[in-house]
């Protein structure tokens, strides 16, 4: 039940502070905001129901950056997480700056906490990923900081102190030095509300595949904190009395492999000592399956890491080149899942589908691959093209680039670029393809070969409150869910034939739930297209058959079409209506487009145009 791909979610840099033009009188307030995140596959919403959670993880990096904020000028408020509760007006008066912590993904939320600051007379300063590549949609901020907090904040700091903060304040070309970035505000914030914990280790990738921002936000030099600095982290986690998940947000853990080793043998000594409180989980590169990386991958079972998220992307070798992916064909990549997983670790893994010279056959083989290698979270996606990475260099160059990214990179139906392939029929063979994998069948199937195939682990502790309680509301729900009798054999198999693994398999049973949830959702969003263009070609039919018949007269006509208009629109909003509120973007202009052509042909009869709001959603 965890947040895979979270690189696009948690990284120590991401700040967003929304600060007054104040002189400093006395320490200024600081209210820190986390925007809300959608219902997504990363969220996993649905899976943190069951365990009395309210969000995947704590803003790591909104904390660390309060932990630069100089005590003697500022006076720090607990962190109000949107994922967690609700900001209140009474907050935002009796703040003197709001500081929050944006990604692209948070857009929607993010914009919404500006207006709220804004209606208070709080000024806003922008930071992190998202205002850092799209600076033009954040026009609303007063101040952007972009890049590294640890090089961009301080000179904001001091202007602000002195009582001229400029609007924009760029990165520095040389990267700051991480050894140095102090330990997350952890006092800020309940952690009870989180799944689980998360700190990092290291920022930048050595590889520099086409499709990833990393290198061109954090370089290709990977820059790591000491081990001592780890441990002392890990034990600020600790303090805070969470146990259990703990992840590394490293975009690549295995960006330099020296360091790596000497992390692990500290925090090997550091598990043992406490019992191995925190399960660990990162993500990595393909490298990691190696033989050259063999110790490395053992110390990782031995320090308490269960599971790795590995971005295969492609079993297509033509569509890896294009990537400059192809560091993951030095061995097959069956052979690499297998030796990681027999290791002791579960491995998850992202795909790309609809890439430069890939096969119409890839989805199919894609599929076939998972559910042969066990890889039980899959995150496949349709290929984007963000700001600033080389693949939209390219596509930008080649007049492709159809609109910005919007921060989501899985379980959505459509393309930001012209594709090579026919655009619907990549589409159709994404729908297929997440439709096939988040079966109850399929999905328990891999289930089965993962425990097979998964070497020695430190399973979980058997009996406590939160687990007792989410296997309560599994059992509540899943043998009435639709496709739920293959859960119950699931975990019946499991218990008679290895119980010490049931905990591991109501975790599974659980996440399917979500998985399955976000991934019926996205479908019948995807049904909401062709349903609203049946519908408008149905009104044409109609309202031609009207005009046609020369048996009634013109009052008539107009009577009938007019009510012809508004049932074929009120069908489509209230199908629109039935739309999950996170997955209703796309539905939201077909329902706009429908209005307008409506009217269109309206006018072409010489009639009045179709009566409704401007702004129907």
């Amino acid at each position: 039940m965890i947040v895979k791909n979270v690189h696009l979610l948690h990284r120590v840099n991401n700040i967003f502070i929304t600060l007054p033009l104040i002189k400093i009188m006395k320490k200024i307030k600081i209210l820190p905001v986390y925007p809300e995140f959608p219902l997504t596959f990363h969220s996993n919403k649905i899976a943190l129901e069951y365990v009395g959670k309210k969000a995947s993880m704590p803003p790591t990096g909104l904390a660390t950056v309060l932990a630069m904020f100089p005590t003697e000028s500022f006076e720090l408020q607990r962190i109000v997480d949107l994922n967690v509760e609700p900001l209140t007006d009474k907050q935002i008066r009796e703040a003197d700056i709001l500081a929050t912590s944006t990604m692209v993904l948070q857009e929607d939320s993010h914009n919404k906490i500006i207006e709220r600051a804004h209606a208070h007379g709080k000024k806003v300063l922008a930071g992190g990923p998202f205002p850092t590549s799209y600076p033009e949609r954040n026009s609303r901020a007063d101040y952007i900081v972009a890049g590294e907090a640890e090089s961009s904040l301080p000179p904001f700091l001091e202007d602000l102190i002195k009582g001229n903060p400029k609007r924009f304040y760029p990165e520095t070309k040389i990267k700051p030095d991480i050894t140095k970035t102090p330990i997350p505000r952890w006092d800020l914030l309940d952690m009870k509300n989180y799944f689980s914990a998360a700190i990092q280790f290291s920022r930048g990738c050595p590889f520099d595949c086409e499709f990833c921002d990393i290198t061109k936000l954090y370089g290709r030099t990977p820059r790591t904190k000491n081990s001592k600095q780890m441990i002392t982290e890990i034990e600020a986690v600790y303090n805070t009395d969470h146990r259990g998940s703990l992840m590394i947000v490293d975009d690549n853990f295995m960006g330099n492999k020296t360091r790596v080793k000497e992390f692990l043998s500290e925090l090997i000594l550091w598990q043992k000592e406490r019992g191995y409180p925190f399960s660990i989980f990162t993500e990595a590169s393909m490298n990691l399956a190696w033989d050259s990386n063999k110790d490395l991958l053992e110390d990782m079972v031995k320090s308490g890491f269960n599971m790795v998220f590995l971005g295969i992307e492609s079993l297509d070798s033509n569509a890896l080149k294009k990537m400059n992916k192809t560091q993951n064909e030095r061995i097959p990549q069956l052979e690499a899942v297998r030796r990681i997983q027999k290791a002791g670790l579960e491995v998850t893994a992202g795909f790309i589908i609809g890439s430069d010279n890939e096969s119409p056959d890839s989805p199919n083989k894609l599929f076939n691959f998972v559910q042969e290698s066990g890889i039980l979270v899959a995150m496949p996606g349709l290929l984007t093209a963000i700001k600033g990475t080389d693949l939209y260099t390219r596509l930008q160059k080649e007049d492709r680039i159809k609109e910005d990214y919007n921060g989501n990179n899985t379980h959505q139906l459509h393309f930001n670029f012209t594709t090579q392939q026919p655009e619907a029929e990549l589409i159709e063979s994404y729908k297929t393809l997440i439709k096939n994998l988040y079966s109850p069948r399929n999905y328990y199937s891999r289930a089965r070969i993962l425990q097979k195939n998964l070497g020695p682990i430190k399973l979980k502790k058997r009996a406590n409150h939160e687990g007792i309680t989410a296997f309560r509301k599994l059992m509540l729900r899943l043998p009435f869910s639709r496709g739920g009798l293959e859960g119950v054999k699931y975990l019946a198999q499991t218990l008679l034939t290895n119980p010490r693994y049931f905990p591991e398999a109501v975790s599974h049973a659980i996440m399917f739930d979500h998985l399955k949830t976000i991934t019926d959702e996205t479908l019948k969003a995807g049904k909401y297209l062709p349903q609203v263009e049946t519908l408008y070609q149905k009104f044409s039919r109609k309202l031609e058959n009207t005009f046609s018949n020369q048996r009634i007269t013109l009052q008539k006509k107009l009577d009938r079409v007019s009510h012809l208009a508004q049932n074929i629109y009120t069908k489509a909003e209230n199908k629109y209506h039935r739309l999950h509120k996170d997955f209703r973007a796309e539905a939201s202009q077909a329902l706009n487009t429908l209005r307008d052509r409506i009217s269109t042909k309206l006018k072409d009869y010489n009639l009045h145009p179709f009566q409704t709001p401007q702004e129907t959603v």
